[in-house]
């Protein structure tokens, strides 16, 4: 190698940074205190293995960190003006030793974050959780905290369906979106609930798809908003329906199931992906028995009955049972609420208005609460 080389590659090799000092970089960490209490941080790469312990004489805490081996200075001031009089830090066993000298003897608390799968930070919290410390007792907490249960609404009919029609051309399909939105408006406002539509404008879903819709956004109840007609225009109020694993509870709500159902008659296996991409589903949807839903559907459904009971006049005072096609679930709990008859005058006329509408959403509302109030999510 002639002498120019020979010199080039010398300065290259001093130039560049030791492959040691690239392979254990400084650690830095912080240091909050105040008269009372102080809070050590610092970020761990790796095995966050450690030790914590206390000495007196004089009072201070001891943090041993075997993994690490380079330390960046401390850049706090010798004097400290908080419960911490200095830090010192040294090599301990191939790793790093650091003390923290204390004013008054305090017992630590150690916590580990962690970051990502190779980074954690370790804290000490000595005497009263730091900020930092607060924020981390409240994440963990957050973690263990109630979800929100997810309200699938579904507002009956829709588009090409509008369900039934009173005498002056009134639909019901309007009404149940009415109430459907003040309901998704009112449980939107309550931190306990996530709310979702089945539909949120004039468009036809078919039955089914309802259901597959519920299915596909975890919903832990399903909620079907309708205003029917009845054969006699006398038929007045407000029924609660849940599903009938053996037939219709009456001849009335044999007859609203059959009404009910016939909007299928809207759509064919060519615009439905759950008849032509996956048959099985169908089947299952119409097929599996609610089981342990309906105990569950019971219970939403008697409280439903009672909060409507305070807002407007019940057909009947009992549950009803019918095979409403959006009912068959098999995990989720379902009723059918029939808010009132288009088929009478007096019925229409309340449904008509929004302040009747908002009423309702509110009865509704309370019942979704007081549901899970005493049905409360697994955690």
């Amino acid at each position: 190698m002639d002498r120019r080389r020979f010199i080039t590659t010398l300065l290259a090799t001093c130039l560049l940074p030791s492959t040691r000092a690239l392979a254990n970089p400084l650690t830095p960490f912080t240091l909050k205190e105040d008269d009372e209490s102080a809070s050590f941080v610092i970020e761990l790469e790796g095995n966050n293995e450690h030790k914590v312990f206390t000495l007196d004489n004089p009072p201070r805490v001891v943090i041993d960190l075997p993994q690490v081996t380079r330390i960046a200075p401390s850049t706090a001031p010798k004097q400290h003006a908080g419960i911490v009089k200095d830090v010192r830090t040294g090599h301990r066993d191939g790793g790093i030793r650091i003390v923290l000298d204390l004013k008054t003897l305090k017992q630590p608390k150690t916590h580990i974050r962690q970051l990502d799968a190779n980074r954690s930070q370790l804290i000490v919290s000595i005497n009263d959780p730091d900020p930092l410390m607060a924020a981390v007792t409240a994440e963990a907490k957050s973690h263990n905290a109630p979800r929100k249960a997810i309200i699938e609404i579904d507002a009956g009919h829709g588009g090409k369906d509008p369900g039934c029609i009173s005498a002056d051309d009134h639909y019901e399909k309007y009404v149940a979106m009415g109430v459907a939105d003040y309901l998704k408006e009112r449980l939107d406002k309550d931190d306990r609930f996530e709310p979702s539509l089945t539909r949120d404008s004039d468009i036809f879903i078919p039955l089914h798809e309802r259901v597959l819709m519920a299915r596909n956004h975890h919903a832990d109840l399903f909620m079907s908003i309708h205003a029917d007609a009845a054969p006699s225009t006398s038929a007045s109020g407000a029924s609660v329906y849940i599903l009938s694993q053996h037939g219709a509870s009456s001849a009335m709500a044999r007859w609203l199931a059959e009404s009910q159902n016939s909007a299928d008659r809207y759509a064919s296996t060519r615009d439905s992906e759950i008849y032509s991409d996956d048959p099985d589903v169908q089947s299952v949807l119409i097929d599996l028995s609610m089981r342990g839903t309906d105990v569950a559907s019971q219970k939403l459904a008697q409280t439903t009955l009672s909060n409507l009971g305070d807002v407007t006049h019940l057909h009947n005072d009992r549950i009803n049972k019918a095979a409403f096609a959006v009912l068959k679930s098999p995990d989720i709990p379902s009723m059918l609420v029939e808010t009132g008859f288009m088929s009478n005058r007096g019925d229409c006329q309340r449904l008509l208005r929004n302040a009747h509408q908002q009423q309702l959403a509110e009865a509704l509302h309370q019942s979704v609460a007081d549901f899970f109030e005493k049905n409360p999510l697994p955690a």
